[in-house]
């Protein structure tokens, strides 16, 4: 900004009078007092100078302010402007520098519209758009920092639940192994405590047998100490035979209970040093930045045409194809017609005359939706499973799989992403090239049997449960949204050249085009036949055809006055 000190009244400085001025003069680069401003104001010289008030000068930056009048070089003042070396000039100037230079300008036919000049207006609207663009990025980084927390606090759940599963798992393993050992235990415990037993019932009698000899020797006669010692001998040879028998047959052997710890335990403890690991990836920006001169070409190589009427399109039965149970659709880039049918879990493709080309059974339940990625590949929507398979339709194979965050129900592709929305969460964008997934749109109130398609840059879905059809920028910006009795329930969606819009209203069973702006809508077709609800739509743009896949019968109608 420009200084905010007290600028002096030029004129009476000259004339050795301190004066604040309340006023400046750009061209003669001075502060004017009100009473010097007069005399400026009625003299012929300067009468028509633009004389503004201090304060507004005082408005303006340091590098404006300080831009002078004069050169510096000669003290003259500038007449003259040098395209060549877009320079200013003053008369010595052109007699030094520029003697040779062709088409010098007149300085003052040069500034007097540069307030109102193209360029002004440019370089404000580039600021406008610089704003813009911070905007977009600030909100990009702030979603990418929610979407950080919340996989943060996702792999926390997950290694909790790892956690969980492995502390139950040693704790069903320690409670076998103590019931072993308990029972290891109880069996050595009784096989020692019977022979405990045997031993005890010996020891009786050897005591008693003890007493017996004692007897004998102090009362028994001759005979009867000869006689009993021979009954005494065989007793004690029989006690002898049973402790060597216990010898014999290792009942006296030292017992010891063992318990090794599994060696893919200990493995664990010194293998296993970490429960994963954490990685930085990235990807592609999804914030997009525009500069003005991009902005101007576009402009200028794209001029605007006015969103066309939708009154005068109609629809017309070209065929109609004999299958049924079928809720998704597309139109391969040779022609080709894809339908996906949900309860037989079927891919089926169809050659232009609408006869069976290839059948391909599916190997999970319940498909919902299909589009072309190219000629050879087809991906198909599985909300049960919550997974996308890439089918090959040349070997009927599974290419690969990717899992989705929730149910997964419509899907398109454009340029290299696969779109697709997301029950309860939105629409989401997956980059082809690397399964790297981002939440293009975050919706809430996304729920089942939605669908989504692109055209150009523009976004197109629609929101059975609310009714609703929203148009978005292709980084995921709200363009419009439609809301209306007109529209009930909707699935399929399609667009064409013109990006008219296409909606499978299944809740009165109708066909409805909405133009592009989202502004008109109109009824084009009304089914009471009992074929079933219109589920998924395709538009070839090529032949004007659109393919509705009504559930019992889908049809082909030929599109015409768009």
């Amino acid at each position: 900004m420009a200084s905010t000190n007290t600028v002096i009244c030029g004129v009476c400085e000259s004339q050795h009078t301190t004066t604040n001025a309340d006023f400046w003069c750009p061209e003669c680069d001075e502060g004017l007092c009100p009473h010097c401003l007069k005399h400026h104001s009625a003299s012929k010289a300067t009468r028509s100078h633009g004389v503004i008030p201090v304060d507004n000068y005082k408005q303006l930056p340091t590098s404006i302010s300080n831009i002078s009048q004069h050169c510096s070089q000669h003290d003259r003042k500038f007449q003259n402007y040098c395209p060549k070396h877009e320079s200013l000039c003053c008369p010595l100037c052109i007699q030094s520098n520029h003697a040779t230079c062709l088409g010098m300008l007149s300085l003052e036919n040069v500034i007097q519209t540069a307030k109102t000049s193209v360029l002004l207006e440019s370089l404000d609207q580039s600021l406008k758009d610089i704003k813009i663009n911070i905007e977009r990025v600030v909100k990009d980084r702030k979603e990418n920092l929610v979407e950080i927390h919340e996989q943060k606090q996702k792999f926390h759940d997950e290694m909790k639940q790892v956690r969980n599963k492995i502390n139950e798992h040693l704790n069903t393993l320690e409670k076998r192994i103590l019931q072993e050992l308990s029972a290891a235990e109880t069996k050595v415990k009784s096989q020692i405590e019977d022979l405990l037993g045997k031993i005890a019932k010996n020891t009786e009698h050897i005591n008693s047998m003890e007493n017996n000899i004692s007897a004998v020797k102090d009362y028994a006669s001759d005979l009867q100490a000869f006689l009993g010692s021979k009954m005494f001998e065989t007793e004690i040879q029989k006690y002898e035979t049973f402790l060597q028998s216990l010898f014999d047959d290792g009942s006296l052997q030292k017992i010891d209970i063992n318990c090794k710890i599994e060696d893919k335990i200990s493995d664990v403890l010194a293998t296993v040093t970490s429960l994963g690991s954490i990685s930085i990836e990235s990807s592609s920006p999804l914030v997009v930045l525009k500069t003005r001169k991009e902005i101007q070409t576009q402009t200028r190589s794209l001029p605007r045409v006015p969103p066309s009427s939708v009154n005068d399109i109609t629809m017309t039965l070209q065929s109609k194809l004999k299958f049924n149970l079928i809720t998704g659709c597309s139109i391969s880039s040779t022609g080709d017609i894809i339908l996906i049918n949900c309860n037989d879990h079927r891919l089926l493709i169809l050659k232009e005359d609408g006869t069976l080309k290839s059948d391909i059974p599916l190997s999970i339940r319940y498909p919902v939706d299909g589009t072309c990625i190219d000629d050879k590949t087809v991906a198909v929507s599985f909300p049960d499973s919550k997974e996308i398979q890439i089918i090959n339709v040349s070997t009927k194979t599974v290419d690969r799989t990717i899992q989705t965050a929730g149910d997964c129900y419509g899907l398109c592709y454009s340029g290299g992403y696969l779109l697709y929305c997301n029950a309860d969460r939105g629409i989401h964008k997956v980059n082809m090239s690397d399964n790297c997934s981002t939440n293009l749109v975050k919706d809430n109130t996304l729920s089942y049997w939605d669908y989504v398609a692109t055209s150009k840059d523009k976004m197109f879905y629609t929101n059975y449960s609310t009714h609703k059809v929203t148009c978005c920028s292709l980084t995921g910006e709200k363009m419009w949204e439609y809301k209306d009795q007109l529209v009930r329930s909707p699935r399929g969606i399609s667009v064409d050249k013109d990006l008219n819009v296409y909606i499978a209203s299944s809740g009165n069973n109708s066909i409805i085009v909405l133009s592009s702006d989202g502004k008109q809508a109109r009824k084009l077709l009304e089914k009471d036949d009992g074929i079933g609800n219109p589920y998924g739509l395709a538009f070839d743009v090529k032949k004007e055809i659109l393919l509705v896949a009504y559930y019992m019968e889908p049809a082909l109608y030929r599109l015409s006055g768009y």
